[in-house]
């Protein structure tokens, strides 16, 4: 009962959390941190170790998803260290808060042509049941519909807050993440 006990007010404090919007400085604390990941992921020549995925992207939790991937991998010790060096005590704070950045981060990238991107995927889903294309190619298009539909649903449920924090440090964020050129 304990446990259940706990495990309810550790989803309730989560919804809290996320409740309120994201700030400058928890922007410009996780972007450092990331930042030191990446110098020291290619330091230490792990990219691929720390990419490997073995199931499919929940787009409203990357970091989270990677975080629990990297947890049984041999580099996940001096992952934590990085994090901790760089502000972050607790891995999965700096997941949920890189999950919350990058769903605000990809509704900002296609605000405003949610319509359009719809569009196009009925017209792939067209011409997937139109028959005329190879299996092979059928089921590479299928993924990537799938793929994109999840990234959209994903983006979608950004809290508007977020979206605006993300905007104001949206050049700090292309610089270590990419986006618009």
């Amino acid at each position: 009962m304990r446990h259940i006990l706990s495990f309810i007010l550790l989803c309730f404090a989560t919804s809290l959390l996320q409740a309120e919007g994201l700030t400058d400085a928890e922007i410009q604390k996780w972007t450092k941190a990331y930042q030191a990941v990446v110098n020291w992921a290619e330091k230490e020549d792990i990219e691929d170790d720390l990419n490997a995925d073995t199931q499919s992207t929940e787009y409203g939790r990357i970091f989270s998803q990677m975080m629990e991937q990297t947890s049984t991998n041999k580099h996940y010790n001096a992952l934590v260290d990085v994090l901790d060096d760089n502000g972050y005590s607790n891995p999965e704070k700096w997941s949920a808060t890189g999950d919350r950045i990058m769903t605000a981060f990809m509704a900002n990238e296609i605000a405003g042509s949610e319509v359009e991107v719809k569009q196009q995927l009925q017209q792939m889903q067209s011409m997937m049941n139109s028959g005329m294309i190879p299996p092979e190619q059928k089921a590479m298009m299928e993924q990537m519909l799938n793929e994109s539909s999840k990234a959209l649903k994903a983006a979608s449920q950004a809290p508007e807050a977020d979206k605006q924090a993300v905007k104001r440090n949206q050049p700090l964020l292309e610089s270590v993440l990419g986006g618009n050129e």
